[in-house]
């Protein structure tokens, strides 16, 4: 009777941990697909989403003690639900091919980036610097002081829109209530009219972002502007525009890093978020060596 009674409760404690294995190994398939649907659809294109991917292997490194324990019990999963013979092994065994086809249908369906670097920035500098200026001397004299506009596009779709008032920062990038929008652009200088006119010399100038800071109490940050290039992956390129020529202590600055060309004595070209395998612009030393 003993006996029988000890057989049932390991039979028991093997059933409930059966049980438990079979709801983690589910959820752990189940965050992996969340995560390849998250990543997917949040990039706009194929590098994008190999650039959002890197920091999450860092991640899963670092994370080791953790990751690998859930990595083994996703490998597992897979070897153990072939062949799937069972309803379980079946919804299993799905759930793996559906990961597997969603990572592929994500990288079959989204674009191909186009490339930036520095001999393109400097071909598109040559081409639309008049209507880049025009676009600056346009929204400065439209700011009024102390005031700031934070614009970005990617793909049509509106990355950032902030204004700024004496430090005080307004998101607007969600703001639909064109009255609310007028308002608060009033604040600033700026009226929804002036930001149409600001958007179409953004698209002759064919640049997608724009930043400028009448900032009296900073003459660094009054003098520049920045105008937003293009994007591969996660990195952003773009023209700074200075309205006086650059000391020479601050072009060996900006020569000092490798995210920054100084193009001539008041522009220079700038990266940020670093470039797939290499740090800066991927042509720097044959752009550099072509200028000097």
């Amino acid at each position: 009777m003993h006996a029988k009674r000890q057989l049932m409760i390991e039979m028991k404690i093997k059933s409930i941990l059966g049980y438990s294995y079979r709801v983690i190994e589910v959820l752990i398939i189940l965050f992996i697909t969340a995560c390849i649907v998250s990543i997917g659809l949040n990039s706009h294109d194929k590098a994008e989403m190999g650039d959002i991917l890197s920091p999450c292997i860092v991640a899963i490194v670092w994370m080791w003690f953790i990751s690998l324990p859930l990595f083994i019990i996703y490998v597992v999963s897979f070897i153990r639900s072939i062949p799937p013979v069972s309803i379980y092994k079946k919804v299993v065994f799905s759930l793996h091919i559906f990961n597997v086809a969603l990572w592929f249908l994500f990288y079959l369906f989204l674009p191909k980036p186009t490339p930036c670097d520095a001999a393109l920035m400097e071909k598109h500098f040559k081409i639309h610097h008049a209507d880049m200026y025009d676009l600056v001397q346009y929204v400065r004299s439209s700011l009024d002081d102390s005031c700031s506009i934070n614009l970005e596009y990617r793909k049509d779709e509106v990355l950032k829109f902030t204004i700024e008032n004496k430090n005080k920062d307004r998101d607007c990038a969600c703001i639909e209530n064109k009255q609310e929008l007028e308002t608060i652009l009033n604040t600033v200088g700026l009226s929804m009219q002036k930001l149409a006119v600001i958007q179409e010399k953004m698209q002759k100038a064919e640049i997608i972002g724009i930043k400028i800071d009448k900032n009296p109490r900073s003459s660094w940050i009054a003098c520049k502007s920045t105008l937003l290039y293009g994007w591969y992956g996660v990195n952003r390129y773009q023209f700074a525009l200075y309205d006086r020529p650059l000391t020479e202590e601050e072009k060996r600055d900006a020569l000092s890093m490798s995210q920054y060309i100084v193009y001539n004595d008041s522009v220079v070209f700038e990266t940020f978020g670093g470039y797939p395998g290499q740090r800066g612009f991927p042509d720097e030393d044959e752009f550099q060596e072509l200028h000097h």
